[in-house]
């Protein structure tokens, strides 16, 4: 997983007239004595720059670029004493913009890694203005292996000391990108970018960065070795100063997505110094980033910062392995009206920093200590919802759980901690009794073979081959597997494997079998799994320490819900035994702009003798926050009567409840799915020559090469399904999609005999 992707040499075989379909708005690079920007840019005659295949290439259209090395203007032409020669170009700037439903995109060749050195600004540049762009397959390489601390940190004086001359930071910033040159990066505004399945490393700033954007999406990348010699406060995978597209389009899906990501050993070696202060920061102290500062708060595996105050978006962060980052895993910080969603990541090892700089004090450097965090982390965010992840700490020093000054929602189930520090119990702060009722608390992952603290690096350089050999998917004993919360279930997991998703008209649904699934308690009642009655299956979820008649067991819907949309909830409720009889309720509580009301649904006689369901339809209207709660008996004295709830179902108008005698899957928890029934190829490769067009589509899709056996479904990046007008033939399927968001969504193909395919599109 870690070895770097093969470089292939040849071409010749490779470029024969059946070997391509030559479209006019296709470009093709290859370096010379092959490539010449004189040349056509076909297949058989192609360009020898990147450069030039953007320059020439129109929307819809594709640069295909084939093996070599491709490096800047300039490039080992660095003189660092004195400062010349070292404000190098990126190797690759992309200047122009796609179109809805048109990307242009920049591409390997089908089985090519071409490589990117650069040795100035960085690897692919996306200018300013820049829209609805593709970039991927890449192997993109920086110069930290050039540089030391003694160079890096010579660096920030001269930046210092230009500063000190000029006033600003723009004579420095306009002599010197040798030290903060990032791998795929701009500086926006920008709208609909992906960037997925390249490998970024050893670049002295970001591996890739995005700031002033909306609807990017970075995805399947491998970053490592980062961000070690800049002293810009740099992180591997960032989205900062997120604002909306426009104000049409300020709205509350998901829009921000990094998914599927290998990022390690990516930390700061050099404090900070800022020559301006950016755009919406809070400093945490007046020192900080001055040129007296000493110590280093940042190197972040994936990082987002400072939104616009007003950006209202969500940003999906999921199926990620973050592994060994100087600070957080990951950490979201400064969307005040955004919201995040954090799931199935595994987070291993992080808060490297503080070793880090034991490590350059015992070469001789100076150290510049910072903070003992190591997991997930959510600083003044409206919304957060944390489920399904693996956090494993190097001892209990690190913090694995931080999540101050979130204003609104704060959703924390299913996760496994093992070793670091997370909240203690407080009834203040609800946050807490999440973790005390959903998710496991030093609980090892039993992960198939990841690092331990004995073989941590003595030396700096023993972290080069840190992770060979390691293997972070779960083994066949580990407690995470079908432990997830199914209301949190991305269609794949990082190895493009499909995770079970429920059906599409079954919104949540739990039997409490693996957990308390998302429940929780409701003013001081407690609620736990339990084994003493259940109607289906072993567990129930109990409830007691009842004070009042409202303390009962609640369920977030603010992630669930569609505004406007009819929904049913069934639940089954019991008394404990001796308890009699009593009446338990349906109750949906809403806060609007800060006012509560209650929708008073479904009420019946529950006893101790049977289980009784309650039942009843609902229509979501418009609120900041929303939750169901199951009112139990009144409480006379303060002496409430405890109670079961089985075999809960929150589906589409209509439709029936789940059927819990019916062995399903259940999502696993972390980044990798152990035993998913469907991959997203058929190992028998029957599926292989399925093909949708066309794509990007506007109206209608097509599926072709099938036999009419297929079981078919398209879903949305949170996994949720879909139902659209289908028209069924003989040998393939007609898809009506128009009803559809702008945005990516997967066509999911499953054969009887369980061969199964998963293709990515693009809604325009």
């Amino acid at each position: 997983m870690f070895k770097k992707i093969a470089r292939i040499k040849t071409y010749g075989l490779l470029l024969t007239a059946t070997a391509f379909n030559l479209f006019a708005q296709d470009y093709y690079v290859a370096p010379p004595p092959f490539g010449s920007d004189s040349n056509l840019g076909t297949a058989t005659d192609p360009f020898a720059t990147i450069n030039k295949g953007v320059q020439v290439v129109e929307p819809g259209g594709t640069v295909y670029v084939m093996n070599g090395t491709y490096q800047n203007n300039g490039y080992n032409s660095v003189s660092l004493n004195p400062y010349t020669n070292t404000n190098n170009p990126a190797v690759v700037t992309i200047n122009k913009s796609g179109e809805p439903g048109n990307y242009i995109t920049l591409k390997n060749f089908d089985g090519h890694a071409p490589k990117i050195e650069f040795d100035g600004g960085g690897g692919i540049k996306i200018a300013n203005g820049v829209n609805y762009v593709i970039v991927e397959g890449f192997i993109i390489e920086g110069p930290n292996e050039a540089i030391d601390y003694n160079l890096a940190i010579a660096d920030r004086n001269y930046k210092v000391q230009r500063f000190n001359e000029t006033g600003s930071g723009t004579a420095y910033n306009n002599e010197v990108n040798y030290f903060s040159g990032k791998g795929i990066w701009g500086y926006g505004p920008h709208n609909n970018l992906i960037i997925r399945n390249n490998e970024v490393y050893n670049t002295p700033g970001s591996g890739i960065r995005f700031n002033d954007g909306d609807h990017i999406t970075i995805e399947y990348n491998t970053v490592y070795n980062t961000t070690w010699w800049t002293s810009s406060a740099s992180s591997a995978i960032v989205l900062a100063e997120t604002i909306a597209a426009s104000e049409a389009d300020n709205t509350t899906e998901a829009k921000m997505i990094i998914r599927g990501n290998v990022v390690y050993n990516n930390w700061n070696r050099i404090p900070f110094f800022m020559t301006s202060q950016p755009d919406n920061s809070i400093p945490p102290s007046e020192q900080y980033g001055n040129a007296a500062y000493n110590n280093i708060l940042d190197g972040q595996g994936i990082y987002v910062t400072r939104s616009d105050d007003n950006y209202q978006g969500t940003f999906l962060i999921e199926n990620n392995l973050c592994v060994n980052n100087g600070k957080n895993g990951i950490n979201f910080d400064r969307s005040l009206s955004g919201s995040v969603v954090i799931q199935n990541n595994t987070l291993y090892f992080n808060g490297v920093h503080e070793i880090v700089q034991d490590l350059s004090d015992a070469e001789g450097n100076p150290t510049h200590r910072g903070q003992k965090v190591g997991g997930i982390k959510a600083n003044y965010v409206k919304n957060i919802s944390v489920a399904n992840n693996i956090v494993v700490t190097r001892d209990n020093n690190f913090s694995a759980l931080e999540l101050p000054n979130i204003s609104n929602n704060k959703i924390v189930t299913n996760n496994i901690f093992l070793n670091g520090k997370v909240p203690k119990n407080n009834n203040t702060n609800e946050i807490y009794s999440f973790i005390s009722c959903c998710n496991e608390i030093n609980v090892n992952p039993l992960l198939v073979s990841a690092p331990t603290t004995a073989n941590d690096a003595s030396t700096m350089s023993e972290w080069t081959g840190y992770l060979q050999g390691t293997d972070f998917s779960l083994s066949s004993e580990s407690p995470a597997i079908n432990a997830g919360n199914s209301s949190y279930t991305p269609t794949l997991d990082i190895n493009k494997k499909q995770r079970p998703v429920p059906s599409n008209n079954v919104i949540s649904s739990t039997s409490f079998e693996n957990a308390t699934d998302g429940w929780y308690n409701f003013g001081s009642a407690t609620v736990s799994q339990n084994s003493e009655a259940a109607r289906t299956g072993t567990y129930s979820l109990k409830t007691t320490n009842r004070t009042a008649s409202f303390h009962s067991p609640r369920i977030d819907l603010n992630d669930k819900l569609v505004v406007g949309e009819n929904y049913t909830f069934y639940v089954w409720v019991k008394l404990v035994s001796g308890a009699g009889s009593g009446t338990a309720q349906l109750v949906v509580k809403s806060v609007t702009n800060g006012e509560e009301s209650y929708s008073n649904l479904k009420s019946e006689t529950v006893t101790e003798s049977g289980w009784t369901k309650l039942k009843d339809n609902y229509l979501h209207q418009s609120s900041d926050s929303s939750f169901l709660y199951i009112k139990g008996p009144l409480v006379n004295n303060n002496d409430g009567v405890d109670y079961y709830i089985d075999d809960f179902s929150l589906v589409k108008l209509g439709n029936d409840e789940v059927d819990f005698t019916t062995p399903n899957d259940v999502v696993d928890v972390g980044a990798y799915e152990y035993s998913a029934p469907l991959s997203t190829e058929s190992p028998t490769g029957k599926l292989l020559n399925i093909i949708v067009y066309p794509n990007p589509v506007k109206d209608v899709i097509t599926l072709i090469n099938l036999n009419g056996q297929e079981s078919i479904s398209v879903h949305n990046i949170l996994g949720k399904k879909i139902k659209l007008p289908t028209l069924q033939l003989d040998k393939s399927v007609r898809i009506n999609v128009s009803s559809l968001k702008t945005g990516i969504y997967f066509v999911s193909v499953l054969k009887e005999d369980g061969g199964s395919k998963t293709i990515q599109i693009i809604k325009k």
